[in-house]
């Protein structure tokens, strides 16, 4: 990051305040510079999309170039793409898409938040349960995802599984058969649904699939393991220790306290953002681009593509001197993942796992949605809480298909078992169904071939951020075609 101790913008204002101290308006644009006001012609580079990858490479383009004319051109009335920073619809900022900063001191990006000084907290205090076991069960108490809890079997481990024992027999499992799911996998070993240990559907479903969408081959070696600390609790690993004060332990997640999009403020300063400006149709040859936009037409040397492969799938860009066939099988060859992400913000305090109000996340394995995460940690003078709701895969598809006060219901149905107080009400609730979002059609997800996909075009059109899944990585995306656009002008 080149030169960047010379910002000076505000952070931690008003965000309306610090949108426009940055040189982001809807419709038009606000600048420190005379002669960026004009939308039309002579821009060095304009970046089309003002979300992590597109900020990343507008920023790195001028950071390496400061004589270099950039714009950014996005179709929404907002920057961040899938950053989506809500400041009015509850009592704090909540983030309606990404929300952690996933790897804290470590990611790309933390540069710029220790240079901006914002306040990050870590998710530190990570619990998981079973909600059916037994109240007596250790399993059903709250536990971090590898403590020895979560290696046992919740009653008991059922004795055809020692002869299995790594330590003891060490019989190899049984095979997997064909097309065979975990679920049906575990049962035919005599496992029952509610016997299955808490650490072996974490490590199998977290982020991921659930049992009964699960590739059996996957289950043998957490199964194995399970078995083995279940009768050798001694020979058990120590459970990971997070600790954002040491730099052996700080490695995770992080939330950067009072709204993410401070972050890509920060970034774009006083870059020239176009907002509500949908690219219609970019024409180029190996001389430059022009861009027929719903505001008009822009042109310049080079562009940096930085929308979403939903976007591009969906055709509704026309590039009319046609691009690559192999960018658009990559294109069409990613698939986006199924993502649940609910929001529901409560009049007080209302669930705590530990007793504390900085636990980050609490996941029942044997619920859906699994996981709930504390969106209000830290989040000074406020006294209500706003609890995400979170699940992937198959089961987010699910309860993608309910109607959305339905949605509402099941996330609330969590909280409440989790506090144990059935009779819990929320204030608000939000979603944002991002596979219907007509800019991004998607949260993230997975194939296409990224060389392909990113690959110049008659090298004057540079694509960033296209199947990214954190802010960090499209953030990368954008810098790295940055750099590579600056061998090309």
């Amino acid at each position: 990051m080149a030169d960047v101790s010379r910002r000076g913008l505000l952070v931690g204002a008003a965000a309306v305040t610090g949108l426009a101290a940055a040189g982001i308006i809807a419709g038009s644009v606000i600048t420190r510079q005379a002669g960026r006001d004009e939308r039309g012609n002579n821009w060095d580079v304009i970046v089309v999309g003002a979300g992590s990858a597109g900020i990343g490479a507008a920023r790195r383009l001028i950071d390496q170039n400061p004589s270099l004319r950039v714009a950014i051109v996005e179709a929404r009335d907002r920057i961040g793409g899938r950053m989506f920073t809500d400041r009015t619809s509850m009592g704090i900022p909540v983030e309606r898409g990404c929300e952690l900063v996933h790897g804290g001191p470590y990611a790309d990006t933390y540069p710029w938040i220790k240079e901006a000084g914002f306040d990050m907290r870590m998710f530190s205090k990570n619990y998981i349960r079973l909600n059916n076991a037994g109240d007596s069960s250790p399993s059903h108490a709250w536990h971090a995802p590898d403590a020895p809890a979560s290696w046992a079997f919740p009653a008991g481990i059922p004795d055809g599984l020692v002869r299995f024992d790594p330590a003891g027999e060490g019989q190899p499992l049984p095979e997997v058969l064909p097309r065979e799911k975990a679920d049906a996998y575990l049962a035919r070993l005599g496992i029952a649904p509610d016997n299955i240990p808490s650490g072996l559907r974490y490590l199998l479903t977290d982020d991921a699939e659930p049992l009964y969408a699960t590739d059996a081959t996957a289950v043998g070696e957490v199964l194995t393991a399970c078995i083995r600390y279940s009768l050798h609790p001694e020979e058990a690993p120590e459970p990971e220790k997070l600790d954002p004060d040491d730099p052996k332990y700080n490695d995770g997640d992080y939330k950067i306290i009072g709204g993410y999009d401070q972050l890509l403020t920060f970034i774009a300063d006083d870059i020239p953002v176009f907002l509500d400006t949908v690219v219609e149709e970019v024409q180029h040859s190996k001389s430059g681009v022009e861009l027929v936009t719903s505001q008009g037409t822009m042109s310049a040397r080079r562009v940096v593509m930085a929308v979403p492969a939903g976007v591009m799938q969906r055709r509704g860009i026309d590039f009319t001197a046609g691009l690559p066939d192999r960018k658009w099988v990559a294109f069409d060859e990613f698939q986006y993942s199924h993502i649940f992400k609910c929001l529901l913000e409560f009049e007080g305090q209302v669930f705590t796992p530990d007793g504390s109000a900085t636990w980050g996340y609490a996941e029942s394995m044997d619920l859906t949605p699994t996981t709930l995460w504390n969106a209000s940690i830290a989040q000074p003078d406020y006294g209500g809480q706003v609890i995400v709701g979170w699940e992937t895969g198959e089961a987010a598809r699910e309860l993608h298909a309910l109607p959305l006060e339905q949605k509402y219901e099941a996330v609330l149905d969590v909280v409440r078992k989790s506090a144990g107080d059935p009779g819990l009400r929320y204030k608000k609730a939000l979603m944002t169904d991002w596979a219907n979002e007509p800019f991004s059609w998607g949260a993230y997800g997975h194939g296409g071939n990224e060389k392909d996909m990113s690959a110049p075009t008659d090298d004057v059109l540079f694509w960033a951020g296209m199947r990214t899944s954190t802010v960090t990585a499209s953030y990368v995306s954008g810098v790295d075609q940055a750099d590579e656009l600056l061998k090309h002008l």
